[in-house]
């Protein structure tokens, strides 16, 4: 009994489902995105298996793991860009009065985080004093090369989708010995091998031809280059082995900022996209309240009567029933801007403490120390996630010095023979300025100790490249004996004339110094 009263129901629905209505068709609401991070493409293969034929059989399996990273990755760059789903917003009631706000903090966030830790360039400096001039080499070829324009645009691909691709190979030209091109994420990826140690197995780019989408890249290897193809009507890769390389390793480096490849605006899009709301529903209010709607109370107004009155800028009423009073009102109901900007900045200042950016006052507090207020508005936070991004970016970085170095020291008369990859440091410049007098003070009372000049300098941080500074330093005085004798020997007899003993030779401490003046004065007195 109970199945054929269930089957009597599905039939109903079934049938009222496909009936004809005059009713207009409800709008679906599409949720809003949520982004966990771009996938890792591994592969159960090692370095020495990859020909032809392996490396077909892992692009026609693991292909559609990159096209979901690269969907992922456009969304979020027309999201930084300002296509965000407020654009697509449906308002049922008054949707005459229907604004679009948005307020692209997802650009705000991008660009805080890439000047702040990318805003000068990376110094190369020496770690001990092995090839300071290699490494003073290494940086003029950073320079020729533009690199630091090329670290800033990879910094925004960083903090915008997560993950940055870069590919750096030997060219023989009269700036410097290699070249370094940012590659674009959305075609561009590296297959890992799913043993121990996820060793790269090749890195792959390619283009989509604008007339038939056929795909057209180039494959490296850790010994070999190859060329991929895929025309619209085929179903599989055909990879085609070209030539051998010298390098020894693969040359396109995937960057990342941390494990999941996260980047800052899907972390807080949720929180973004609610902003955006409250920022376009409070100017709905706003023009709702001043556009707001007539009531017309035992008053009866035709169409034509009210669009005239409208005109004339006046209305006219009349009670025809004393019994029944004639009115006109407004059908309002404000909207409190407080509370709603109470609820904005609430949720703002969550989604700045989230990606580490400080918090932005309208007027600077009062009765705090310097180091007080940097600590209480988010500052020290900030400086101390900034540290956290220059680590990953420093130990992907290293692949590709590792590189750069190998090319370098392959070419005649680069001038970099020796350097390796041990004997460099990469160094981040920020707040160099900050608290300079008790960094100047501390470096001063280091080299005062005995401490080695260039450790001093190295440590003070106030210097991006220590070793540049302190060669230029020694050069200007002529040498580390002349700049002994003017500041440390100088330094010692100061501190010599600045004790004094006691009849019994021990030294006099400050406390009793301090009697002795003040009876000094007394006596002159």
């Amino acid at each position: 009994m109970d199945n054929k009263v269930a089957e009597q129901e599905v039939k109903q629905d079934e049938t009222s489902a496909q009936r004809p209505t005059d009713q207009p068709i409800a709008t679906v609401k599409v949720e809003d995105p949520i982004f966990y991070g771009r996938r890792v493409i591994y592969a159960d293969y090692t370095e020495d298996e990859m020909n032809e034929q392996t490396i077909a059989q892992i692009l026609n399996d693991y292909f559609s793991i990159h096209q979901q990273n690269a969907y992922e990755i456009d969304y979020l760059e027309k999201y930084y860009r300002g296509f965000q789903p407020i654009l697509n917003k449906i308002k049922e009631v008054r949707p005459t009065i229907n604004n679009k706000v948005v307020e692209n903090n997802a650009y705000f966030i991008t660009e805080f985080k890439k000047s702040y830790v990318f805003g000068e360039p990376i110094q190369y400096v020496q770690r001990g004093d092995i090839a300071s001039e290699e490494v003073a080499v290494l940086n003029s070829y950073m320079l020729a090369e533009s690199k630091h324009p090329k670290d800033t645009e990879l910094a925004e691909s960083l903090y915008c989708s997560g993950i940055g691709h870069r590919m750096v190979l030997p060219d023989i030209n009269e700036d410097s010995p290699f070249d370094i091109q940012n590659l674009d994420s959305k075609t561009t990826f590296c297959v890992y091998s799913s043993g121990l140690g996820h060793k790269k197995l090749f890195g792959c780019t390619y283009t989509k031809g604008v007339k038939d989408s056929t795909i057209r890249g180039s494959i490296y290897t850790k010994n070999g280059f190859y060329t991929l193809n895929k025309g619209i009507a085929e179903t599989a890769f055909t990879v085609k082995y070209v030539e051998p390389h010298i390098m020894g390793t693969i040359p396109i480096i995937e960057y990342y900022l941390n494990k999941s490849r996260l980047g800052i605006i899907e972390v807080v899009m949720s929180i973004l996209n609610a902003l955006n709301r409250i920022s376009s529903g409070d100017l709905d209010g706003l023009e709702q309240f001043v556009q707001s709607i007539l009531v017309f109370v035992n008053q009866d107004v035709s169409r034509d009567d009210f669009e005239e009155l409208l005109d004339l800028g006046a209305i006219k009423i009349a009670t025809s029933d004393p019994s029944r009073p004639a009115d006109i009102k407004q059908m309002t109901d404000d909207l409190s801007h407080a509370d709603t900007k109470v609820l904005h900045d609430r949720l703002f200042n969550t989604a700045l403490q989230i990606v580490g950016i400080p918090k932005m006052e309208d007027k600077a507090s009062g009765g705090d120390t310097g180091q007080a207020r940097l600590l209480g508005e988010g500052w020290t936070m900030a400086d101390e996630r900034a540290k956290q991004d220059e680590m990953f970016f420093k130990m992907c970085a290293n692949e590709e010095l590792k590189i750069i170095l190998m090319i370098c020291r392959l070419t005649p008369n680069s001038g970099i023979n020796t350097l390796t990859i041990k004997d460099i440091e990469q160094k981040f410049t920020r707040n160099k300025s900050d608290n300079f007098l008790v960094k100047s003070q501390g470096m001063m009372n280091q080299i005062q100790s005995g401490i080695a000049p260039e450790v001093a300098i190295t440590t003070s941080g106030l210097y991006s490249d220590s070793n540049e500074v302190y060669n230029k330093t020694m050069e200007f005085y002529g040498g580390i004996e002349n700049w002994i004798k003017l500041f440390v020997d100088k330094a010692s007899k100061q501190l010599n004339g600045n004790k004094k003993e006691n009849s019994d030779g021990s030294l006099k401490t400050t406390s009793t110094l301090e009697d002795e003046s003040k009876e000094d004065k007394k006596e002159a007195l």
